[in-house]
């Protein structure tokens, strides 16, 4: 597989010398751990969002931690909402 990280992708290379430096391993390693994690770690998310013994306020808020702008959108509403943007 090749990932393109020419002209207007060229963010793609920082985005991934960043994913190696945070796992501590190669570029392609690096990607496969975090293509892994993802979909993992999304349903934790909403499980531990989902505790009774939280308080709104506080699942709020954990929501705007966990939240990253352009990759991550956690609401709170009537049900906990974890989405791709």
């Amino acid at each position: 597989m090749r990932i393109r990280t020419d002209g207007d992708r060229s963010h793609r290379e920082t985005t991934i010398e960043e994913a190696a430096e945070f796992w501590d391993c190669n570029k392609t390693r690096a990607l496969l751990l975090s293509a892994d994690f993802a979909p993992r770690i999304v349903p934790r998310i909403e499980q531990v969002l989902a505790r009774e013994d939280l308080t709104s306020r506080q699942k709020r808020e954990i929501a705007e931690t966990l939240s990253i702008a352009g990759t991550l959108d956690v609401e709170i509403d009537e049900d906990v909402t974890v989405g791709r943007e």
